[in-house]
């Protein structure tokens, strides 16, 4: 009886590390787009963000001004300062997609609930095998719109990209067949 028990946890075991060995977060590209079935298909993938992403957002307001009895100007300044944390691996569903001029895709992604916070990702050039990067207004200041206002993108490492979680299995199908023999026919 244990050793049937054993046989059957062994059993479990090896299917559980060959389900979880199949799995792996990977770029994505128009050749994985096509593979399950073209454009029409992506708003079904579950999208993940290469690395984290800290977006600030810094405003200066005049709180006070005036002059005091002695004569000197007294400001006071208030800087505000908003930062999104978006870490790596952090999920996110698209929510509207297109093409530019040079049939290049673009893929806005939310990260959040409000669905008016997103950020674009767009194909790196064409080619099947081109990854979709961050998309930014002003690329040199790294700024990007994200739900109306004006953020900066903090990043270490590369330049940050969609994943998908990709599982590949490989299924090998065998038909057997038993060759009967031949008589010699005289």
């Amino acid at each position: 009886m244990k050793i049937k028990r054993i046989g059957m946890v062994s059993f479990f075991l090896l299917i559980l590390i060959g389900f979880t060995g199949c799995s792996s977060i990977r770029p994505i590209t128009q050749s994985i787009i096509n593979d399950v079935g073209g454009s029409s298909e992506i708003e079904k993938f579950q999208y993940y963000v290469s690395s984290r992403l800290v977006l600030n957002d810094a405003k200066k307001i005049r709180d006070q001004q005036n002059i005091t009895k002695y004569g000197a100007a007294a400001i006071t300044d208030i800087f505000y300062k908003n930062r999104i944390i978006i870490n790596k691996n952090t999920m996110g569903v698209v929510l509207n997609s297109f093409r530019d001029e040079k049939g290049n895709l673009t893929l806005e992604i939310c990260f959040e609930e409000d669905d008016n916070r997103r950020i674009a990702f767009k194909q790196d050039g064409a080619g099947s095998d081109r990854k979709f990067y961050i998309v930014y207004q002003d690329a040199p200041g790294g700024i990007i719109d994200y739900g109306g206002e004006l953020y900066t993108v903090e990043y270490s490492g590369d330049r940050p990209y969609l994943k998908v979680k990709i599982y590949k299995q490989l299924k090998q199908k065998t038909k057997t067949k038993w060759a009967s023999g031949r008589r010699v026919r005289n």
